[in-house]
Protein backbone atom coordinates (compact mmCIF):
# COMPACT_ATOMS: atom_id res chain seq x y z
CA UNK A 1 0.00 0.00 0.00
CA UNK A 2 2.84 2.47 0.82
CA UNK A 3 4.32 2.03 -2.41
CA UNK A 4 1.90 2.49 -4.10
CA UNK A 5 1.01 5.88 -2.57
CA UNK A 6 4.87 6.64 -3.52
CA UNK A 7 4.53 5.63 -7.09
CA UNK A 8 1.34 7.95 -7.56
CA UNK A 9 3.13 10.98 -5.89
CA UNK A 10 5.95 10.49 -8.12
CA UNK A 11 4.09 10.21 -10.73
CA UNK A 12 2.20 13.25 -10.10
CA UNK A 13 5.70 15.18 -9.38
CA UNK A 14 7.33 13.60 -12.49
CA UNK A 15 4.01 15.35 -14.59
CA UNK A 16 4.46 19.06 -12.98
CA UNK A 17 8.23 19.07 -13.60
CA UNK A 18 7.45 18.01 -16.54
CA UNK A 19 5.09 20.85 -17.57
CA UNK A 20 6.75 23.16 -15.99
CA UNK A 21 10.25 22.01 -18.23
CA UNK A 22 8.32 22.59 -21.42
CA UNK A 23 6.64 25.46 -20.36
CA UNK A 24 9.42 27.16 -19.82
CA UNK A 25 11.54 25.82 -23.13
CA UNK A 26 7.98 26.42 -25.49
CA UNK A 27 8.97 30.18 -27.39
CA UNK A 28 5.96 31.13 -29.43
CA UNK A 29 6.09 33.62 -32.63
CA UNK A 30 5.66 37.55 -31.76
CA UNK A 31 5.20 40.28 -34.19
CA UNK A 32 7.10 43.28 -33.41
CA UNK A 33 3.99 44.93 -32.18
CA UNK A 34 3.78 42.46 -29.46
CA UNK A 35 7.18 42.73 -28.48
CA UNK A 36 7.66 46.13 -28.01
CA UNK A 37 5.48 45.81 -25.36
CA UNK A 38 8.08 43.46 -23.59
CA UNK A 39 10.42 45.18 -21.40
CA UNK A 40 12.83 42.02 -21.98
CA UNK A 41 12.69 38.49 -23.45
CA UNK A 42 15.06 35.49 -23.88
CA UNK A 43 15.21 33.59 -26.42
CA UNK A 44 12.06 34.92 -28.48
CA UNK A 45 10.95 33.91 -31.86
CA UNK A 46 9.44 36.97 -33.60
CA UNK A 47 7.99 36.64 -36.95
CA UNK A 48 8.12 39.68 -39.50
CA UNK A 49 9.29 41.47 -43.27
CA UNK A 50 12.80 43.08 -43.38
CA UNK A 51 12.12 45.80 -44.39
CA UNK A 52 15.81 47.46 -44.62
CA UNK A 53 19.64 46.57 -43.97
CA UNK A 54 22.55 48.07 -42.86
CA UNK A 55 25.79 46.34 -42.37
CA UNK A 56 24.73 43.95 -39.65
CA UNK A 57 21.55 46.08 -38.52
CA UNK A 58 18.23 45.54 -39.98
CA UNK A 59 14.41 46.72 -39.24
CA UNK A 60 12.30 44.04 -38.75
CA UNK A 61 8.23 44.74 -39.11
CA UNK A 62 4.56 43.57 -38.86
CA UNK A 63 3.30 46.16 -40.99
CA UNK A 64 2.34 48.24 -38.32
CA UNK A 65 5.62 48.84 -35.97
CA UNK A 66 9.15 48.23 -36.79
CA UNK A 67 12.08 47.19 -34.17
CA UNK A 68 15.70 47.11 -34.57
CA UNK A 69 17.67 43.77 -35.15
CA UNK A 70 21.36 43.32 -34.87
CA UNK A 71 22.69 39.82 -36.31
CA UNK A 72 26.49 38.84 -36.61
CA UNK A 73 25.60 36.45 -39.64
CA UNK A 74 24.59 37.43 -43.69
CA UNK A 75 21.17 39.29 -43.77
CA UNK A 76 19.25 39.11 -46.70
CA UNK A 77 16.03 40.58 -47.94
CA UNK A 78 13.51 38.09 -48.47
CA UNK A 79 10.76 38.92 -50.15
CA UNK A 80 8.82 36.87 -47.69
CA UNK A 81 8.20 36.69 -43.50
CA UNK A 82 11.27 35.51 -41.66
CA UNK A 83 11.57 34.65 -37.95
CA UNK A 84 14.22 35.92 -35.86
CA UNK A 85 15.33 33.97 -32.60
CA UNK A 86 17.23 35.84 -30.36
CA UNK A 87 16.93 38.24 -27.09
CA UNK A 88 14.92 41.38 -26.36
CA UNK A 89 16.67 44.04 -23.62
CA UNK A 90 13.66 46.44 -23.91
CA UNK A 91 15.00 48.72 -27.67
CA UNK A 92 17.09 45.78 -29.79
CA UNK A 93 16.34 42.19 -30.38
CA UNK A 94 20.37 40.88 -30.48
CA UNK A 95 19.76 37.82 -32.69
CA UNK A 96 21.22 34.11 -33.03
CA UNK A 97 19.05 32.99 -35.83
CA UNK A 98 17.43 34.71 -38.77
CA UNK A 99 15.21 31.97 -40.54
CA UNK A 100 13.17 32.36 -43.82
CA UNK A 101 9.36 31.21 -43.28
CA UNK A 102 8.11 28.77 -45.90
CA UNK A 103 5.93 30.21 -48.31
CA UNK A 104 4.73 27.14 -50.36
CA UNK A 105 0.65 26.84 -50.45
CA UNK A 106 -0.92 22.90 -50.30
CA UNK A 107 -3.61 23.05 -52.71
CA UNK A 108 -6.26 19.60 -52.38
CA UNK A 109 -6.70 18.30 -56.18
Amino acid sequence: MVEKKFSIIALIVFTGLAIIALYHNISPYLTPSELIGKDEAENVQVVGKIVSVNGNTFQLSDGETSITVIYNGSIQQYDTEVVVVGNWDGKVLQATEVLQKCHTEYKGG
